[in-house]
């Protein structure tokens, strides 16, 4: 069985319409994967509904039909606020996000973020880091993308995040994570802060406990921050039922 192939695009009109793909698709489509008229592939139009297609016109650009549509998984109540870090990790952390399907990532700086990019060099990032999740998406079979915001200020993500459904990690949380994900559970979503590499300042826990969002421990471990984001991901994905049978 081959392999099938995922874009993103505008939703079509209907089960039968002619799309165009990109010129980038296109080349990946034809050149990089070799496919033919007559291969399937799938279209993803960001709404939550996958598209069946069938390659009609090698081109380029590469022209396909679409099928009737079947809606995708619903994105899992889970958002997650990274403390920013080095690229490389951050693109670990919303590669993954995208492909687990969650609604929503912010970056944030707070006391310990060692370098802050301007405007012009984050919005480049902010760039790549869609693509990122945009490719994620597309292995997965995701329906959505996660909504991805930054850079905002510790203060303002306290701001927004619900404390009945936050959770702050940390090592220096004296809250036990499953305590934390009954909580979670009985809400039904989670909101998730994850601090940048080198942690939380004692008074941004202070901050988050006074906002009604505990500080909360995953074990003994100092985990990498991509490390820890992708563990709490995991567990909070479990609490609200995503991974049920």
């Amino acid at each position: 069985m081959r392999h099938v192939f995922r874009y993103l695009i505008d939703a079509p009109d209907g089960p039968g319409a002619t799309v165009t793909l990109s010129p980038a698709d296109s080349h990946h489509l034809l050149r990089v994967v070799r496919r033919r008229a007559g291969d399937p592939l799938e279209l993803i139009d960001g709404t939550g509904l996958l598209w069946p297609a069938v390659l009609v016109e090698e081109g380029p650009p590469a022209a396909v039909r679409v099928e009737a549509p079947h809606a995708a998984a619903r994105p899992a109540p889970v958002a997650l606020y990274q403390g920013l870090a080095d690229w490389g990790r951050l693109d670990v952390v919303v590669e993954k996000a995208a492909e687990l399907g969650l609604e929503r990532v912010t970056l944030f700086t707070s006391a310990r973020v060692r370098r802050v990019p301007d405007e012009d060099a984050w919005r480049r990032r902010r760039a790549r880091l869609v693509r990122v999740a945009e490719s994620a998406a597309r292995q997965a079979g995701q329906g959505h993308l996660p909504r991805l915001d930054g850079l905002t200020c510790f203060g303002a993500v306290l701001d927004e995040v619900p404390p009945s459904s936050g959770c702050l990690l940390d090592p220096a949380g004296d809250t036990p994570i499953g305590a934390a994900l009954g909580r979670i559970a009985d809400a039904g979503r989670a909101t998730l802060l994850i601090g940048p590499e080198a942690g939380f300042a004692p008074e941004e826990i202070a901050a988050a406990r006074e906002a009604g969002i505990p500080a909360c421990r995953l074990g003994p471990e100092v985990l990498r921050a991509e490390t820890a984001a992708l563990v709490a991901i995991s567990l909070a994905l479990g609490a609200v039922g995503r991974f049920t049978s």
